[in-house]
């Protein structure tokens, strides 16, 4: 009954990895990608790396076309088609993905699945929107609702999704240290270790950082087939700063298998505690190593059809209130002839240039 317990943190040796390989191939250009990933077991928690050096290609079933597909050197692990790719009504597509150890991921074909058009996209916004619990205040948020028509006689499975823009001037910031030369680093005038400095985005051009949704939304039109739906509520941002922000609306429509699988996907990360539960089979998605069955390759590579609509918001003292206790920017002082550096416009969802749509 008296005694001492040290934990311990376990450690798996697994000899042979998996690989993770997920994204889409869409019939408009910009919304197709491919994200390929390997498993890491070096500690309880299950983790992932992203694979840099693979070699991507897309066929077209039909005519036998083949796509080769380039990393994204700024999205470590991303693969994006040539400029301009887009699918075609009608098409068939599937993917093979060559690994430098050997290992094959090739999907099963699929077809693209007919579009269904946006008939209106529109922002409200609600001062005590959402509870949030860790917080324990009402946050304020803007509701996102979207409004379409539904094929009649047809079954349809959709993915409702959205991203945003808004306008970036700090594009580094350090804790506990100062921005030199491309990265933090400590120094004898560092801050505090609970301080920061905030460096302001390089270049003439404003920077936008795109924001993409984290929700699992997937239905299918078992109650609304053929009716148009109204004030559809997709998804919900919080009012945290004033200024502009442009958002857009995404509606993608999937094939059945793959409207099955971000099911299962929704169902495991939002009913259970994540990806760490027990996988079930269901997760092997729609690719296989041709060369060798045992192999275990987990992911689903879809094609989908991409309908959009976007509209600009300007956030200001009229709209409400944001959110509380949100960071204050703080630029590292100027000391004498010394001016801080800048950093530049890149890497998470950073890009110079205003997206379509802003003003």
């Amino acid at each position: 009954m008296f005694a001492c317990t040290e934990p311990t943190e376990p450690r798996f040796q697994i000899e042979q990895p998996f690989y993770l390989v997920e994204g889409d191939i869409a019939d408009r250009a910009g919304y197709s990608e491919i994200r390929v990933s390997r498993s890491d077991f070096g500690s309880v928690q299950l983790k992932f790396e992203q694979v840099v050096d693979a070699t991507v290609t897309t066929t077209e079933e039909g005519a036998g076309t083949q796509v080769p597909w380039s990393h994204d050197p700024d999205r470590p692990g991303t693969y994006l088609p040539p400029p301009g790719f887009a699918a075609r009504p009608g098409d068939s597509w599937s993917v093979t993905v060559l690994f430098s150890d050997g290992t094959q991921a090739a999907s099963l074909p699929e077809q693209l699945p007919p579009p269904v058009s946006i008939g209106n996209f529109r922002v409200i916004f609600d001062q005590e929107g959402e509870y949030d619990r860790s917080r324990r205040f009402f946050v304020p948020v803007f509701r996102l609702l979207m409004d379409y028509t539904d094929p009649e006689s047809t079954s349809n499975f959709y993915q409702w999704d959205f991203r945003y823009w808004e306008e970036e001037v700090v594009c580094a910031t350090c804790e506990g240290g100062v921005y030199r030369e491309g990265k933090c680093v400590s120094t004898a005038t560092s801050p505090g270790r609970d301080s920061r400095y905030d460096y302001a985005c390089e270049g003439e051009e404003p920077c936008f950082r795109q924001t993409r949704s984290n929700r699992f939304n997937f239905g299918s039109d078992r109650a609304f087939d053929g009716s148009t739906v109204t004030s559809d509520e997709i998804g919900t941002i919080e009012f945290t700063t004033l200024g502009g922000i442009l958002v857009e609306g995404i509606l993608f429509g999937l094939t059945a298998e793959a409207y099955g699988y971000g099911k299962v996907v929704a169902d495991i990360v939002e009913g259970s505690t994540g990806l760490n539960a027990t996988i079930p089979a269901a997760l092997n998605g729609n690719l296989r190593d041709p060369l060798d069955e045992t192999r275990q390759i987990l992911g689903y590579v879809r094609v989908v059809s991409v309908s959009t609509a976007r509209t600009y918001l300007l956030r200001n003292a009229s709209t409400g209130t944001p959110s509380p206790n949100q960071p204050r920017i703080n630029y590292e002082p100027m000391v004498g002839l010394f001016v801080p550096p800048r950093a530049p416009c890149r890497g998470q969802g950073r890009a110079l240039g205003k997206p379509e749509g802003w003003p």
